[in-house]
């Protein structure tokens, strides 16, 4: 009974992509200048902070404006939440990899401040609640020129 249960979670894991905390693989690929050239308009992205000691998630990546975007949930930075969100991660250090499909790409996740609500108000929140972070993905100052 262990075994078909240790069998299944395994078989679930592997659907979800790499165990949070892990370094992605890939093929590096430069920054493209439009987005819509790679993904659709929604795609599941798979990126990595700290370079150092790295750590990687899934999260839903979105188009606005052909720039690749993300967005927290709205207590990310209520001092009440449970632990060190990866939003709050990347805004103290915001190099990061992502991955779509098996292209990596070296950017920069920056807060979006400019055009945050109707960022958010394009995803469907009305009216747009506080406390959600917007990142854009820009090129990594190496990939600058």
């Amino acid at each position: 009974m262990i075994r078909i249960l240790f069998t299944i979670a395994l078989l679930c894991l592997a659907g979800c992509g790499p165990v949070p905390g892990g370094s992605l693989s890939g093929t590096a690929a430069p920054v493209p200048a439009d987005w819509s050239s790679i993904m659709a308009d929604k795609t599941i992205c798979e990126i990595q902070s700290r370079p150092d000691e790295p750590h990687s998630i899934q999260l839903e990546c979105f188009l606005f404006n052909n720039a690749l975007y993300v967005q927290s949930h709205r207590w990310v930075n209520a001092r009440w939440w449970p632990g060190e969100s990866w939003a709050i991660i990347w805004q103290k250090q915001p190099a990061v990899t992502v991955r779509i499909k098996d292209a990596l790409y070296s950017l920069r996740a920056n807060v979006e401040m400019q055009h945050r609500d109707t960022i958010l108000r394009q995803r469907g929140y009305d009216p747009v609640p506080d406390g959600i972070v917007v990142f854009r993905f820009e090129p990594s100052n190496d990939q600058d020129s």
